[in-house]
Order: C-alpha cells, then sequence, then structure tokens
C-alpha cells in the first residue's frame, strides 16, 4: 500500500517538496565537497564565513557529515 496518494494534492505537494529538498541537500553536498578538495582549512573557514547566516549552519553541518565520513572510511580502510 502507497504511503502517499497521488491524486491527493496535499500529498503531491509533500512529494514535490521532498524532491526539492533532497536537490538542495545533494547541490549543497557537492558544493561543500569541492571546496574540502580544492581549499585548505583555513580558506574553507573563511568561505564559509562569507555565506549568509542560515546557509553557514546548513553547510557546516555538510562539511562535518563529509569529515565525519572520509575519517570513518580511513579508520576501516
Amino acid at each position: 500500500m502507497p504511503i502517499f496518494d497521488r491524486n491527493n494534492p496535499a500529498d503531491m505537494q509533500a512529494i514535490a517538496e521532498a524532491q526539492q529538498l533532497t536537490v538542495e541537500c545533494h547541490e549543497r553536498y557537492q558544493l561543500c565537497k569541492k571546496q574540502l578538495d580544492t581549499l585548505n582549512k583555513q580558506a574553507v573557514r573563511q568561505w564559509l564565513e562569507c555565506l549568509p547566516e542560515a546557509e553557514r549552519e546548513k553547510c557546516r553541518v555538510s562539511l562535518n557529515n563529509i569529515v565525519a565520513a572520509r575519517k570513518q572510511k580511513r579508520g576501516k580502510g
């Protein structure tokens, strides 16, 4: 049994919002990964400080998750 009813406008709106959030998160991940791959730690901090506060916090979360995943991968490898 499907979770969403495609005939229900509220459900379709929820699906559209979830898809948009997924796109935004993926784009932020790609941008943050690029910054980590190309800049040193100080330059990444300076880049973060140039961002609007709300975006800065979202990017901090993404950066922390990327760094944690890399550390975990190194520990297992």
